[in-house]
């Protein structure tokens, strides 16, 4: 049985894009599409832990577990940004597109709930891993 053309476009779009912004010191900068079927579509910048463009792979599992923890937190009824003001801090910036093709994001700086900090701690570790980067890098 083919998939359908749904199905299909839902294999191409990433189910999350997770990234960091830059400050005006050392903070990494990167952006990462993950997929369902585990693929990373990574993109470093400055002082990110790999710069430039990279593809790598995580258990698709592991994908589902994230959105399993974001369900577990109430990911969709999270303030969209948690901001302090200050424009020299950076930023976790998550967005989670569902089944039905509706996204949510949420921008956080220093000042967001501490489950949606692990959130984002568990996707950093998992994607590092992912990239081969060491704790020393």
């Amino acid at each position: 049985m083919r998939p359908t053309k749904e199905e299909q476009a839902a294999a191409q779009d990433p189910v999350m894009v997770f990234s960091r912004t830059p400050c005006f010191g050392t903070c990494p900068h990167f952006t990462a599409r993950l997929f369902a079927d585990g693929r990373v579509q990574y993109e470093g910048f400055r002082y990110a832990p790999v710069e430039g463009q990279r593809d790598a792979k995580l258990d698709p599992a592991t994908i589902r577990a994230f959105l399993r923890e974001s369900e577990l937190i109430g990911f969709q009824q999270l303030e969209n940004s948690y901001v302090s003001g200050a424009t020299d801090l950076p930023a976790t910036v998550l967005t989670i597109t569902y089944p039905d093709g509706s996204t949510k994001t949420v921008r956080a700086e220093e000042s967001a709930p501490v489950e949606l900090r692990h959130l984002f701690a568990t996707i950093n570790t998992h994607l590092n891993k992912a990239l081969g980067v060491t704790a020393d890098q």
